[in-house]
């Protein structure tokens, strides 16, 4: 299972390269085409991550989230905590 793709776009999106809405189309649509075997801690964190892009919403402000809706900024929040949990599982192999 090739994981940079993934951990690309997320540096990307938190080193501002890409934006919010060009991170959820690009993220969505790698995760969906996706045939890549992976076990199933790397399955939660990679679809937490979708979880998070799918209900990211660019008009939706900060303090202002539901459980349906989220901040560019709450998404930034969100890639990062898997970006870090991707790291260390990768580390521990």
């Amino acid at each position: 299972m090739n994981v940079d793709k993934y951990k690309k776009l997320m540096v990307d999106l938190l080193e501002e390269k890409i934006s919010a809405d060009e991170f959820q189309a690009q993220y969505l649509k790698k995760f969906k085409e996706s045939d890549d075997r992976m076990g199933e801690t790397l399955f939660e964190i990679l679809n937490g991550v979708f979880e998070s892009t799918d209900c990211y919403w660019h008009e939706c402000l900060p303090g202002h989230e539901t459980s349906f809706e989220i901040s560019e900024q709450q998404l930034k929040v969100e890639v990062n905590k898997a970006l870090i949990k991707l790291n260390k599982r990768l580390n521990t192999r």
